[in-house]
Protein backbone atom coordinates (compact mmCIF):
# COMPACT_ATOMS: atom_id res chain seq x y z
CA UNK A 1 0.00 0.00 0.00
CA UNK A 2 2.70 2.41 0.87
CA UNK A 3 4.68 1.69 -2.41
CA UNK A 4 1.08 2.65 -4.38
CA UNK A 5 1.03 5.38 -2.58
CA UNK A 6 4.63 6.97 -3.34
CA UNK A 7 3.97 6.01 -6.81
CA UNK A 8 1.05 8.11 -7.03
CA UNK A 9 2.66 10.85 -5.56
CA UNK A 10 5.90 10.84 -8.31
CA UNK A 11 3.18 10.81 -11.20
CA UNK A 12 1.73 13.96 -9.70
CA UNK A 13 4.88 15.50 -11.23
CA UNK A 14 6.13 13.54 -14.11
CA UNK A 15 4.41 14.76 -17.41
CA UNK A 16 4.65 12.35 -20.73
CA UNK A 17 4.57 12.23 -24.29
CA UNK A 18 3.98 9.42 -26.93
CA UNK A 19 6.33 8.47 -28.69
CA UNK A 20 5.60 7.77 -33.18
CA UNK A 21 5.07 3.88 -31.47
CA UNK A 22 2.76 5.26 -29.00
CA UNK A 23 4.98 4.15 -26.14
CA UNK A 24 5.42 6.57 -23.15
CA UNK A 25 7.78 8.72 -22.14
CA UNK A 26 9.05 10.79 -19.32
CA UNK A 27 9.23 14.81 -20.08
CA UNK A 28 11.99 16.05 -18.00
CA UNK A 29 10.65 19.66 -16.87
CA UNK A 30 11.94 19.85 -13.38
CA UNK A 31 13.13 23.20 -11.89
CA UNK A 32 16.38 24.28 -11.34
CA UNK A 33 18.01 27.05 -10.09
CA UNK A 34 20.51 28.52 -13.00
CA UNK A 35 22.41 31.90 -12.74
CA UNK A 36 21.65 34.86 -15.35
CA UNK A 37 23.79 37.71 -15.63
CA UNK A 38 23.22 40.79 -16.76
CA UNK A 39 24.96 44.60 -17.28
CA UNK A 40 24.15 47.95 -18.00
CA UNK A 41 25.57 51.57 -17.40
CA UNK A 42 24.16 54.93 -16.01
CA UNK A 43 24.89 58.09 -17.62
CA UNK A 44 24.89 59.73 -13.92
CA UNK A 45 25.41 59.11 -10.27
CA UNK A 46 21.72 60.36 -9.67
CA UNK A 47 19.17 58.09 -8.27
CA UNK A 48 16.98 58.49 -11.42
CA UNK A 49 19.85 56.97 -13.96
CA UNK A 50 20.53 54.31 -11.58
CA UNK A 51 17.21 53.06 -11.15
CA UNK A 52 16.12 53.61 -14.58
CA UNK A 53 19.19 51.94 -15.88
CA UNK A 54 18.62 48.83 -13.47
CA UNK A 55 14.57 48.82 -13.92
CA UNK A 56 15.36 48.76 -18.23
CA UNK A 57 18.10 45.59 -17.57
CA UNK A 58 15.73 43.98 -15.23
CA UNK A 59 12.56 43.80 -17.58
CA UNK A 60 14.81 42.71 -20.39
CA UNK A 61 16.22 39.77 -18.60
CA UNK A 62 12.98 38.60 -17.55
CA UNK A 63 11.58 39.27 -21.19
CA UNK A 64 14.11 37.68 -22.84
CA UNK A 65 14.39 34.62 -20.83
CA UNK A 66 10.08 34.15 -20.44
CA UNK A 67 10.64 34.18 -16.49
CA UNK A 68 8.14 34.82 -14.21
CA UNK A 69 8.61 36.98 -10.85
CA UNK A 70 7.72 34.11 -8.67
CA UNK A 71 10.81 32.11 -10.02
CA UNK A 72 13.09 34.54 -9.16
CA UNK A 73 14.62 33.28 -5.77
CA UNK A 74 17.66 36.13 -5.56
CA UNK A 75 19.13 39.25 -7.50
CA UNK A 76 22.62 39.97 -6.49
CA UNK A 77 23.44 43.91 -7.75
CA UNK A 78 27.25 45.57 -7.84
CA UNK A 79 27.87 48.75 -9.08
CA UNK A 80 30.91 50.63 -9.54
CA UNK A 81 32.34 52.73 -6.64
CA UNK A 82 31.40 55.91 -8.61
CA UNK A 83 27.54 55.31 -8.67
CA UNK A 84 26.40 55.70 -4.80
CA UNK A 85 23.69 57.60 -5.03
CA UNK A 86 20.95 54.92 -4.98
CA UNK A 87 20.66 51.23 -4.01
CA UNK A 88 19.80 49.56 -7.75
CA UNK A 89 17.85 46.86 -5.80
CA UNK A 90 15.46 49.25 -5.22
CA UNK A 91 14.58 49.49 -9.06
CA UNK A 92 13.56 45.50 -8.66
CA UNK A 93 11.49 46.80 -5.43
CA UNK A 94 9.62 49.60 -6.88
CA UNK A 95 8.59 47.01 -9.77
CA UNK A 96 7.09 45.09 -7.23
CA UNK A 97 9.55 42.36 -6.55
CA UNK A 98 8.78 42.67 -2.71
CA UNK A 99 8.86 39.08 -2.02
CA UNK A 100 12.48 37.93 -3.79
CA UNK A 101 15.94 38.49 -1.93
CA UNK A 102 18.03 41.09 -3.61
CA UNK A 103 21.60 41.79 -1.99
CA UNK A 104 24.06 45.06 -2.80
CA UNK A 105 27.53 45.95 -3.03
CA UNK A 106 30.47 47.29 -4.73
CA UNK A 107 32.40 46.18 -7.33
CA UNK A 108 36.05 45.75 -6.70
CA UNK A 109 37.32 49.12 -8.37
CA UNK A 110 39.85 47.82 -10.93
CA UNK A 111 42.10 50.30 -12.86
CA UNK A 112 40.93 51.04 -16.25
CA UNK A 113 37.78 48.92 -15.74
CA UNK A 114 34.45 50.31 -17.25
CA UNK A 115 32.88 52.98 -15.45
CA UNK A 116 29.41 53.39 -13.90
CA UNK A 117 28.44 50.05 -14.70
CA UNK A 118 25.85 48.57 -12.11
CA UNK A 119 25.75 44.41 -12.77
CA UNK A 120 22.90 41.53 -11.77
CA UNK A 121 23.48 38.10 -11.02
CA UNK A 122 19.67 36.71 -11.01
CA UNK A 123 19.23 33.33 -9.56
CA UNK A 124 16.51 31.49 -11.04
CA UNK A 125 14.03 28.48 -10.42
CA UNK A 126 13.65 27.22 -14.56
CA UNK A 127 13.28 24.35 -16.97
CA UNK A 128 15.63 26.11 -19.26
CA UNK A 129 18.72 24.46 -20.09
CA UNK A 130 22.41 26.50 -19.44
CA UNK A 131 23.07 27.06 -22.78
CA UNK A 132 18.93 28.57 -23.08
CA UNK A 133 19.76 30.92 -20.62
CA UNK A 134 20.29 34.46 -22.43
CA UNK A 135 22.53 37.05 -20.77
CA UNK A 136 21.57 40.36 -20.90
CA UNK A 137 24.51 43.19 -21.69
CA UNK A 138 23.17 46.90 -22.45
CA UNK A 139 24.98 49.74 -23.64
CA UNK A 140 28.54 49.96 -23.27
CA UNK A 141 28.32 46.84 -21.10
CA UNK A 142 28.55 44.82 -24.37
CA UNK A 143 32.04 44.89 -24.27
CA UNK A 144 32.33 42.97 -21.50
CA UNK A 145 31.83 39.96 -23.16
CA UNK A 146 34.32 40.37 -25.96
Amino acid sequence: MQIRAINERIEMFLRYKLDQLGRRTIVADFKQTRGIRGATTAEHNTPEDILSETSKLLAKIVEDNTLEIKDIAAVFFSATPDLNSAFPAKAARDMGWLSTALFCHVEIDVPKSLKKCIRILMLVNTTLEQHQINHIYLKETTRLRE
